[in-house]
């Protein structure tokens, strides 16, 4: 029989404190998301305003990005093969970032994997392990530098067995867009949880960092507090969500897009930390991919967020950025902080 484990990304948040200004929280269901906008305002009014704008222009960004809704812009290019006319700037946006995400990851981030993902069953809950052979011939469709050399022109045909999940993006871009209307709206303390995607505005009301707390891959709970300001917070695990065959081997649901198979590298979890949230949630993939090593390295040569590491074996590695912000609450076997 198989076992299916179902989870979030779960980050903690620690004392929320209002001093002299109103809280105003909305929860609401998007992007197959439970989602929560805290946020501390001059007025109620002011508070409601800006939640209600908040869900939405995310009700707005999930009818073009969903892959399930009939009427989206992505539900149209996978089911018809060529990019919509007009292209909406907010596809056009997230299409370039994935192409650049793309390039510089060297493929480790990759939105075209969609078919290998559903073969396994990780869209359906019809879990299966593929055969190599049927494996090897959805990732001849899954090579999305061949897509990016259409220019993203609307019209344009693509590939008959190539098909897109933005999944890995969408609830960051959200949380950007998110943040915007925050600014507009003059907010400037505010806690956004997209699904375990944490987005910080500024700091607390009382003037101290907001404490985020990461999930523990093995016990739950908090393994350790990062404390921050103007920050997104986004994690990847393996324990996140899976199912096991007959034999009790484990499949996860993050995957390699070289091999089309779940992850199976040295990692329970990578978190992210920089200010955006597109940014975030793309590398949280894409570094979990990569492994610890080279995770390591490609952060050496690109110097504009931090990381967590959480490997299997029990070790904490973490950028020194971090390292007067974040707190061990776990005994791990090792703490390594990583300098460039």
């Amino acid at each position: 029989m198989k076992k299916i484990v179902f989870g979030f990304t779960v980050l903690f948040i620690f004392s929320l404190i209002s001093c002299g200004q109103t809280k105003t929280s909305e929860s609401f269901t998007a992007m197959n998301t439970f989602m929560t906008v805290s946020l501390y305002s001059s007025s109620a009014k002011k508070g409601e305003a800006a939640c209600n704008q908040i869900k939405n222009r995310i009700i707005e960004l999930e009818g073009i990005l969903s892959t399930t809704l009939s009427t989206s812009d992505v539900y149209f290019i996978n089911h018809n093969k060529n990019l919509p006319d007009p292209l909406k700037p907010e596809l056009l946006e997230l299409l370039n970032f994935s192409e650049d995400m793309y390039n510089k990851t060297n493929g480790a981030f990759n939105p075209a994997l969609y078919p290998v993902i559903r073969e396994w069953g990780f869209t359906t809950e019809e879990y299966k392990v593929p055969t190599e052979q049927r494996i090897s011939e959805l990732l001849l469709h899954t090579d999305f530098s061949a897509f990016c050399d259409s220019g993203f022109l609307a019209g344009v045909k693509i590939d008959d067995g190539m098909e897109f999940d933005f999944g890995a993006v969408g609830k960051g871009y959200a949380a950007d867009e998110a943040v915007k209307i925050l600014e507009k709206n003059g907010v400037k303390s505010a806690l956004l949880d997209f699904g375990g995607n944490i987005q910080t505005v500024g700091k607390k009301p009382d003037g101290s960092l907001w404490r985020v707390g990461i999930k523990n891959p093995w016990t739950g709970g908090a393994v350790c507090a990062l404390s921050v300001e103007s920050k997104a917070v986004v994690t990847s695990g393996g324990y996140e969500r899976y199912f096991e065959d007959e034999n009790g081997k484990r499949y996860i649901h993050i995957f390699d897009p070289k091999t089309g198979h779940p992850c199976e590298g040295d990692l329970e979890s990578v978190t992210i930390v920089t200010s955006s949230g597109k940014y975030a949630d793309t590398l949280s993939t894409a570094l979990f991919v990569m492994g610890k090593e080279d995770a390591v390295e490609w952060w050496k040569d690109n110097s504009d967020f931090d990381f967590i590491l959480i490997t299997k074996d029990r070790e904490l590695v973490y950028s020194a950025g971090l390292q007067n912000f974040l707190e061990p609450l776990y005994q791990f076997k090792t703490v390594e902080v990583v300098h460039r």
